[in-house]
């Protein structure tokens, strides 16, 4: 590196002046090419100051940043928009891209760099081991809160969340390799994808075969948008693998309670393993949200529910849900909402319950019943709401099969935090990018696909002045440079030969 003292150039997106530069012949730099969807999602993460913000809050673990933390926090969302936890590749990540590959993701200066320690011309502005470096000396802890806390701020304040207020609350399992420095990990019954496997019933030689895999636990508060098709992670916990659903939940909306206050979660959906009547009124009562939850089939509420419901008095009252059939057989689900129903020993909040009878043509009868701190404005209201609960099971199929989540670098725990965390938050922001640029149709895709989705890019100028760069479109710069001035059409021409002579110029 050179001895001469570099300052970093941090360019900011504005259209207004580089279109006063160009009219006038005055650009320092242009790009033909492609504006892809990394562009166009960093382009929108950057007029939300989202590294600006977020990293003026970040917990780092440095007294002194040689790196600014917001460049940091860039490094790891771009790996992650990449699905890699592989800090080698990052150099390379960050030439990627229209805007990256020219000015190192919005950084310039002399060589690139943040600091004259190197006496070698670097090719990227950080090395990738100072970035590997800064988030393992990073408090696991610590990055969790600042999720659960800050950014979840950030998230509220660009209405991330809708008016409804829909959550979904689950536990997941990762697995990690058969590596006894993996701290925390456990070893848990579960298959490959962290699933847990059930041993009810099973013989003792059977057990026996069963293949036990070191996990961690997971679990995430997702925010669905009722209106549109948008997921929001609101928060997260991760803990060993044999850390109960239970203790995991309590944290996470106690967490979300001390970020944003009662009034955000209107309802609160979750499965059998949160039946817990503490549970339920730290929700209904704390929170001050509704809760809907699944009743298991010995539960004594469940059985009265179903008897009050087969009576005489409501036998005429269930209403037609569905048909369908299955292994040739025909079925027909018949529903019913019953008004309060008392409550169980451990639980201060009422509960009404939503019976489903599934009549088989065999001519067997199977129910189910769901909870609710409210009562049903409909028979059919409550099943409608928990079909809303199969989303957070496809982010975790997502999340592990797509985002690459249990796919760590290394056994570090507070590496293995900051790739979860980061998995987390880049397809969050991604999220809320589809849905303030109206592509919502779209938000179900696989990182994958949306990457490779025509829509999300479009063949531009990207042209760069002074500390700011602007994005035109092709027809756009064209009309331009027809009306330009002839002053300052000569003044562009004879900058535009010198440019193609310096071979500085992309694309055609």
């Amino acid at each position: 590196m050179s001895d001469t003292k570099e300052v970093p150039i941090i360019y900011e997106e504005n259209k207004v002046k580089v279109l006063h530069a160009l009219r006038e012949g005055t650009v320092d730099y242009l790009d033909l090419s492609s504006w892809t969807f990394q562009d166009n999602f960093f382009g929108f993460l950057l007029s939300l100051r989202f590294f600006e913000i977020c990293g003026s809050s970040y917990p780092s673990p440095r007294k002194k940043e040689e790196v600014p933390v917001w460049f940091l926090l860039t490094c790891s969302v771009i790996m992650k928009l990449h699905t890699t936890s592989a800090y080698h590749r990052l150099p390379g990540l960050l030439r990627s891209g229209a805007i990256l590959s020219r000015v190192k993701f919005n950084v310039g200066g002399f060589e690139g760099g943040f600091n004259n320690k190197n006496k070698k011309k670097r090719e990227s502005p950080v090395h990738h081991d100072s970035v590997r470096k800064f988030f393992k000396d990073s408090q696991a802890g610590s990055l969790r809160r600042w999720y659960n806390d800050d950014i979840f701020r950030f998230l509220r304040k660009h209405r991330a969340i809708d008016k409804h207020g829909i959550f979904i609350l689950d536990q997941s399992h990762i697995v990690v390799p058969d590596n006894n420095n993996y701290e925390d990990a456990t070893w848990m019954a579960v298959d490959e994808h962290g699933q847990r496997i059930d041993t009810t019933g099973m013989s003792d030689e059977r057990k026996k075969g069963i293949k036990y895999r070191q996990s961690y636990s997971l679990s995430e508060l997702l925010h669905v948008n009722k209106n549109e098709n948008c997921y929001i992670v609101a928060g997260y916990q991760f803990d060993s693998g044999t850390c109960d659903e239970l203790i995991q939940g309590r944290r996470l909306v106690q967490d979300f309670i001390h970020a944003v206050g009662k009034g955000v979660m209107k309802l609160l959906i979750v499965d059998r393993g949160y039946i817990d009547g503490e549970f339920i009124d730290l929700v209904k009562i704390e929170i001050g949200s509704d809760i809907l939850i699944p009743l298991r089939s010995n539960m004594d509420i469940l059985k009265h529910t179903i008897r009050v419901a087969e009576s005489d008095d409501y036998n005429t009252k269930w209403k037609f849900y569905k048909q369908y059939e299955k292994d040739q057989k025909h079925y027909t689900e018949e529903v019913i909402a019953l008004d309060e129903v008392g409550i169980w020993d451990t639980c201060k909040t009422p509960l009404y319950v939503s019976i489903m009878r599934t009549t088989c043509s065999d001519g067997s009868i199977n129910y189910w019943g769901l909870a609710t701190t409210f009562m049903p404005r409909n028979d059919n209201e409550s099943f409608e709401l928990y079909d809303m609960r199969v989303q957070i099971e496809e982010r975790h199929d997502q999340f592990k099969n797509h985002w690459y989540i249990n796919k760590f670098s290394s056994p570090d725990r507070s590496l293995i935090e900051a790739h979860v965390l980061f998995t987390l938050l880049t397809y969050t922001l991604i999220q809320l990018y589809l849905k303030k640029k109206h592509f919502s149709d779209i938000a179900n895709k696989t990182i994958d696909t949306l990457k490779n989705e025509e829509r999300l890019g479009t063949n531009c100028v990207v042209i760069y002045s002074g500390k700011y760069f602007g994005i035109f479109d092709l027809d756009e710069y064209t009309d331009i440079i027809f009306d330009m001035d002839p002053k300052a059409k000569e003044k562009m021409k004879k900058w535009l030969t010198q440019f193609k002579k310096a071979g500085k110029m992309r694309g055609g």
